[in-house]
Protein backbone atom coordinates (compact mmCIF):
# COMPACT_ATOMS: atom_id res chain seq x y z
CA UNK A 1 0.00 0.00 0.00
CA UNK A 2 1.53 3.54 -0.80
CA UNK A 3 2.25 5.91 1.97
CA UNK A 4 -0.01 8.92 1.92
CA UNK A 5 1.65 12.00 0.76
CA UNK A 6 1.36 15.39 3.12
CA UNK A 7 1.71 18.76 1.61
CA UNK A 8 1.66 22.14 2.82
CA UNK A 9 1.69 25.34 1.16
CA UNK A 10 3.04 29.18 2.60
CA UNK A 11 3.72 32.10 0.98
CA UNK A 12 4.62 35.64 1.64
CA UNK A 13 4.82 39.01 -0.60
CA UNK A 14 8.05 40.79 0.31
CA UNK A 15 9.03 44.02 -0.85
CA UNK A 16 11.91 43.95 -2.94
CA UNK A 17 12.73 42.60 -6.34
CA UNK A 18 12.30 38.76 -7.46
CA UNK A 19 16.05 38.51 -8.26
CA UNK A 20 16.86 39.89 -4.54
CA UNK A 21 14.29 37.15 -2.73
CA UNK A 22 15.62 34.07 -4.83
CA UNK A 23 19.23 35.22 -3.51
CA UNK A 24 18.34 35.38 -0.06
CA UNK A 25 16.62 31.61 -0.82
CA UNK A 26 19.12 30.42 -2.80
CA UNK A 27 22.33 31.21 -0.87
CA UNK A 28 22.37 28.87 2.18
CA UNK A 29 25.35 30.49 4.10
CA UNK A 30 22.10 33.22 4.75
CA UNK A 31 20.05 30.79 6.32
CA UNK A 32 21.96 30.59 9.64
CA UNK A 33 21.40 34.45 9.94
CA UNK A 34 18.07 34.54 8.65
CA UNK A 35 16.32 31.99 10.46
CA UNK A 36 16.48 31.23 13.88
CA UNK A 37 15.73 27.23 13.56
CA UNK A 38 19.30 27.27 11.32
CA UNK A 39 21.83 27.14 14.05
CA UNK A 40 24.50 26.33 11.81
CA UNK A 41 25.05 24.96 7.66
CA UNK A 42 27.88 22.96 6.13
CA UNK A 43 28.29 23.04 2.37
CA UNK A 44 29.17 19.21 1.63
CA UNK A 45 29.51 19.78 -1.92
CA UNK A 46 28.37 21.58 -4.96
CA UNK A 47 28.35 21.68 -8.77
CA UNK A 48 26.76 24.66 -9.73
CA UNK A 49 22.85 23.44 -9.56
CA UNK A 50 22.90 20.34 -6.92
CA UNK A 51 24.48 20.69 -3.49
CA UNK A 52 24.39 18.62 -0.52
CA UNK A 53 24.42 20.56 3.03
CA UNK A 54 23.94 19.36 6.94
CA UNK A 55 22.34 21.38 8.69
CA UNK A 56 21.95 21.78 12.59
CA UNK A 57 18.96 23.27 13.59
CA UNK A 58 14.99 22.59 15.21
CA UNK A 59 12.25 21.45 13.86
CA UNK A 60 9.33 21.21 16.33
CA UNK A 61 10.94 20.19 19.77
CA UNK A 62 13.66 18.88 18.43
CA UNK A 63 17.28 20.12 17.75
CA UNK A 64 19.46 17.50 15.90
CA UNK A 65 21.40 17.91 12.33
CA UNK A 66 20.18 16.48 8.83
CA UNK A 67 21.38 16.17 5.09
CA UNK A 68 19.55 17.64 2.52
CA UNK A 69 19.67 17.58 -1.42
CA UNK A 70 19.54 20.78 -2.82
CA UNK A 71 18.79 22.40 -6.47
CA UNK A 72 19.22 25.82 -7.08
CA UNK A 73 17.31 27.09 -10.61
CA UNK A 74 17.81 30.85 -11.17
CA UNK A 75 16.24 30.78 -14.44
CA UNK A 76 12.90 29.55 -12.87
CA UNK A 77 13.78 31.38 -9.32
CA UNK A 78 13.33 27.87 -7.40
CA UNK A 79 15.25 25.79 -4.67
CA UNK A 80 14.14 22.39 -4.38
CA UNK A 81 15.19 20.41 -1.59
CA UNK A 82 14.24 17.14 0.02
CA UNK A 83 16.39 15.37 3.00
CA UNK A 84 18.49 12.74 2.57
CA UNK A 85 17.58 10.34 5.41
CA UNK A 86 14.51 11.77 7.54
CA UNK A 87 14.23 10.63 11.34
CA UNK A 88 11.10 9.27 12.58
CA UNK A 89 8.39 10.10 12.85
CA UNK A 90 9.34 11.54 9.12
CA UNK A 91 9.77 8.92 6.61
CA UNK A 92 10.93 11.53 4.13
CA UNK A 93 10.39 15.18 3.84
CA UNK A 94 11.23 17.99 0.90
CA UNK A 95 9.94 20.89 -0.66
CA UNK A 96 10.67 24.24 -2.73
CA UNK A 97 10.82 28.02 -2.22
CA UNK A 98 9.37 29.43 -5.82
CA UNK A 99 9.97 33.41 -6.01
CA UNK A 100 7.15 34.80 -8.36
CA UNK A 101 7.06 38.60 -9.67
CA UNK A 102 4.14 40.63 -7.82
CA UNK A 103 3.41 43.82 -8.36
CA UNK A 104 6.88 45.80 -7.06
CA UNK A 105 7.85 42.83 -5.49
CA UNK A 106 7.97 39.07 -5.13
CA UNK A 107 6.05 36.44 -4.01
CA UNK A 108 7.83 34.03 -1.97
CA UNK A 109 6.60 29.95 -1.79
CA UNK A 110 7.55 27.29 0.63
CA UNK A 111 6.04 23.97 -0.45
CA UNK A 112 6.75 20.91 1.93
CA UNK A 113 5.57 17.63 0.97
CA UNK A 114 6.28 14.49 3.77
CA UNK A 115 5.23 11.06 4.40
CA UNK A 116 4.82 10.00 7.81
CA UNK A 117 6.67 6.57 9.22
CA UNK A 118 3.44 3.43 9.27
CA UNK A 119 1.30 6.20 8.20
CA UNK A 120 0.37 7.22 11.73
CA UNK A 121 -2.47 9.77 10.76
CA UNK A 122 -1.91 11.31 14.67
CA UNK A 123 2.01 11.66 13.61
CA UNK A 124 0.88 13.48 10.28
CA UNK A 125 -1.30 15.85 11.87
CA UNK A 126 1.10 16.97 14.98
CA UNK A 127 4.00 17.21 11.81
CA UNK A 128 1.36 19.05 9.42
CA UNK A 129 1.38 21.91 12.62
CA UNK A 130 5.24 21.85 13.17
CA UNK A 131 5.61 21.94 9.33
CA UNK A 132 3.30 24.88 8.93
CA UNK A 133 4.78 26.81 12.02
CA UNK A 134 8.56 26.20 10.97
CA UNK A 135 7.22 27.68 7.25
CA UNK A 136 5.34 30.91 8.58
CA UNK A 137 8.30 31.91 11.13
CA UNK A 138 10.96 31.12 7.94
CA UNK A 139 8.47 33.48 5.89
CA UNK A 140 8.02 35.84 8.31
CA UNK A 141 11.60 35.87 9.05
CA UNK A 142 12.48 36.57 5.35
CA UNK A 143 9.96 39.04 5.15
CA UNK A 144 11.58 41.40 8.12
CA UNK A 145 14.89 40.99 6.05
CA UNK A 146 13.65 42.77 3.38
CA UNK A 147 11.56 45.55 5.21
CA UNK A 148 14.14 48.09 5.31
CA UNK A 149 15.98 49.26 8.15
CA UNK A 150 19.58 48.10 9.48
CA UNK A 151 18.87 44.58 8.28
CA UNK A 152 17.95 45.49 4.99
CA UNK A 153 21.13 47.07 5.18
CA UNK A 154 23.04 43.57 5.80
CA UNK A 155 21.55 42.09 3.11
CA UNK A 156 20.98 44.48 0.47
CA UNK A 157 24.17 46.92 1.13
CA UNK A 158 24.52 50.49 -0.92
CA UNK A 159 26.68 49.35 -2.99
CA UNK A 160 23.84 47.00 -4.44
CA UNK A 161 21.32 49.81 -4.66
CA UNK A 162 23.51 51.99 -6.46
CA UNK A 163 24.88 49.33 -8.98
CA UNK A 164 20.94 49.71 -9.84
CA UNK A 165 21.35 52.76 -10.47
CA UNK A 166 24.05 52.31 -13.01
CA UNK A 167 22.64 54.65 -16.25
CA UNK A 168 20.24 56.43 -14.85
CA UNK A 169 19.96 60.20 -14.69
Amino acid sequence: MEQRIWTARHNVRVPVTPGQAYQLIANIENYPKMFDSVIAVERLGHDGTNERVRFWGTFGDHRGSWVSVREVNPKRMRVRFRQERSTAPLASLGGRWLVTPRGAGAEVVLDHYFRVVDDNDAAGQHLERVVARSATAMLESLRQVTQGGDAYEMWFPLSDAVRGLEGVS
